[in-house]
């Protein structure tokens, strides 16, 4: 249910910005728009479940962005009429979409996802193991002293 959730959102932000750069400046009708947003959505959460659990939200921000920029041009190419470029299009689709997956989406799947809910936990347990070794044998200063 939890993959769904994240599926769902992510359709959300692919279909509102590709319903306003595609749908609208190239006239693409709303079954086209649905079927690049589906196709988009889904390869996007596949990269994104193989990318985000081992690296940063900068890198994983920046190959959803490549990504997106060269699916949706393909895609674009595809649908569209001969008019206007499809990387006129392409380009401030997949940046917009790349800053809301990289702000919204890749922090909600790294704690209700990834996580579980579990809001930095790991985090925690590695802090304490680091500080533990690092602090070693120093005194503790403060008012929680052990004598």
């Amino acid at each position: 249910m939890k993959h769904v959730k994240a599926l769902v959102l992510k359709g959300i932000f692919a279909f509102a910005i590709l319903y306003l750069f595609a749908g609208l400046i190239y006239q693409l009708s709303f079954t086209k728009v649905v079927q690049l947003t589906v196709v988009l959505t889904v390869i996007g959460y596949l990269i994104d479940m193989a990318m985000l659990p081992g690296k940063t939200n900068k890198k994983t921000g920046w190959l959803d962005c490549i990504f997106f920029t060269i699916v949706s041009w393909m895609l674009i190419f595809l649908a569209a009429d001969e008019g206007l470029h499809p990387l006129i299009g392409a380009i401030p689709a997949s940046l917009t979409l790349a800053w809301l997956d990289g702000t919204f989406f890749h922090a909600y799947v790294r704690k209700y996802v990834i996580r579980n809910g579990k809001d930095q936990y790991y985090n925690v347990i590695f802090l304490d193991q680091f500080r533990a070794k690092i602090a070693g044998n120093l005194p503790v200063r403060g008012p929680h002293k052990d004598s």
